[in-house]
This record gives C-alpha cells, structure tokens and sequence, in this order.
C-alpha cells in the first residue's frame, strides 16, 4: 500500500482521465439537500472528494439525485454540469485508487 497524499489522488486521476482532455481540478461533486431546495450543501473537487473519502478509509462512492457532476463549484444549475464523467465512472475510478492507497481488501 502507498502512503495517502492529495498529490498522488491528483496524479492518479490525472493519469486515468488527464488525456481524454479533463482537468482534474475542474471537476467537482456538489450535492443539495433536496432537489425542492437547491441549496448546495456539499461541494469538493473530485480530488479532495477522493482524497477526503480514502483520509477516513472508506472507498469513494457517490450517487443519489442530490449529487451531480460539475464544472463549477457550490452550483447545481444545469448548465454547469459536467457531462466527460458520469458517477458510474467516477466510482470505478475511485474503487480502483482506493485498492492503492487501502489494500486489496477493497475490491
């Protein structure tokens, strides 16, 4: 297992994701109590939201009609979100770099 730093998630995603054009730091998850009431309640780069998950040793997950991809942060108006990566990959990739960072027990 690899010693967990912000930096490695980065690199990691950057190397799975970086050559299909996306900027892992212009990437974000941002969640809402409800869709009724839009308030963002939630919002981290998929890095930090990665790394944050990993720091607890629990492997990222995301799902739900209250978390969307985005392009911006602290927004869930439509417009913004990020179309390059659906939770359906997001999740693999994290379940993949978690394996790395908190063993094999993970998979």
């Amino acid at each position: 297992m690899e010693e967990l730093n912000v930096e490695r998630v980065h690199a990691m995603l950057h190397a799975r994701i970086g050559g299909r054009g996306i900027d892992v730091d212009k990437v974000y998850i941002n969640g809402v109590l409800s869709l009724d009431n839009p308030l963002v309640t939630y919002s981290e780069t998929l890095v930090w939201a990665l790394f944050l998950k990993l720091q607890e040793g629990e492997i990222p997950c995301f799902e739900g009609e209250n978390f969307w991809v985005f392009s911006e942060g602290y927004t869930f108006d439509p417009m913004y979100r990020f179309k390059a990566l659906d939770f359906d990959e997001i999740n693999g990739l994290a379940s993949s770099i978690a394996q790395v960072f908190l063993g094999e027990s993970v998979a």
